[in-house]
């Protein structure tokens, strides 16, 4: 009789009990719990490199768009891939501090672009909030990493060379439970390192006469392309202010209004901008709350004059290859 009720209490525990997904690329019920024990448990320290970027992972460990944004919002990476884009998101590792949050790795991609974050959930399994750790497109760099060591601190170190010293930027942060944010707790420059921005829409069309670059300098720029439609253009936009604290990035569809004014503004999204093109420069004024898209004390807003296309070279003729 009691190997009887032992059988049957295996039994039912076995039918309760849930395995571990073995894949998030189906279409079917997934909880927060099968997303997070999907990541591979790792020890610490846990580092991620821009070499980590660039090893191949098998599409069997690929977690679909709309599986991830279930758990961890787009807002996230929008910033840094440009809004609508729709990586490709590999699981990198997991790690937990005993009765407090869950820390997951994981590597985004789009065409060319990689980048390794780091998401923070709450022992509770609330996503709490996603920090970038690494990118690639940086080849100046002759080291660059992320790490969450064993006192559960997050370092991102950026290092180059130039000529015979040595450049290098170290950031360590923690996860501040109370605002749900990442607190800088120390920085550790020898000498400011400037990071690369990846311009989206660099190498389209721009025959369009409002079409272009209209730069402040290299870290504050508005890039206009031709759109498909007629009445439309594409556009992206980066700024950033106060020595680098307040940075925002936007990219999207402009819509004209008229010969020299044009919208932006998307369904469901309270993000809205005017921008007047000049003959020589675009003012740009922010109309809608575009908080997803900068940093809460600074807006998407001034004036950026515009950069001419350089002249092409006239063709000496005597280079001209004559007929025949």
């Amino acid at each position: 009789m009691k190997r009887m009720f032992l059988g049957l209490f295996l039994i039912t525990l076995l039918l309760n009990c849930k395995s571990k997904k073995t894949s998030l690329q189906e279409e079917d019920e997934i909880e927060v719990t099968d997303f997070i024990n999907f990541f591979p448990e790792r020890t610490l320290p846990i580092r991620v490199a821009d070499t980590t970027l660039a090893h191949k992972i098998s599409d069997s460990s690929l977690i679909t768009f709309k599986t991830f944004t279930k758990f961890i919002p787009d807002s996230i990476f929008s910033k840094d891939f440009g809004k609508g884009v729709k990586p490709k998101f590999y699981p990198l590792g997991r790690t937990r501090e005993k009765g407090k949050e869950i820390y997951l790795f994981f590597k985004a991609i789009s065409g060319n672009k990689r980048i390794g974050y780091l998401a923070c959930f709450t022992k509770e399994e609330i996503f709490m909030n996603a920090l970038p750790l690494v990118k690639t497109g940086a080849e100046s760099y002759t080291e660059t990493y992320g790490m969450l060591d064993n006192k559960f601190q997050i370092t991102t170190y950026r290092e180059k060379k130039n000529g015979s010293s040595l450049q290098f930027k170290r950031n360590v942060y923690v996860i501040n439970n109370s605002s749900n944010d990442f607190t800088l707790v120390m920085t550790e420059p020898n000498e400011e390192i400037i990071e690369q921005i990846f311009n989206p829409i660099d190498t389209l069309k721009q025959i369009n006469k409002l079409s272009g670059n209209y730069v402040k300098d290299k870290r504050n720029f508005v890039s206009v392309r031709d759109a498909k439609k007629n009445g439309e253009l594409l556009f992206f936009i980066h700024f950033e202010k106060d020595n680098g604290e307040c940075v925002g990035e936007l990219k999207g569809m402009l819509r004209l209004v008229s010969k020299n004014r044009a919208k932006y503004q998307e369904p469901g999204n309270p993000c809205a901008l005017d921008i007047e093109f000049g003959t020589t420069s675009i003012t740009i004024k922010e109309t809608g709350g575009c908080g997803s898209f900068r940093n809460i004390k600074c807006f998407f807003e001034g004036t950026y004059p515009k950069k001419n296309l350089p002249k092409p070279r006239p063709v000496s003729k005597k280079n001209i290859a004559k007929p025949g």
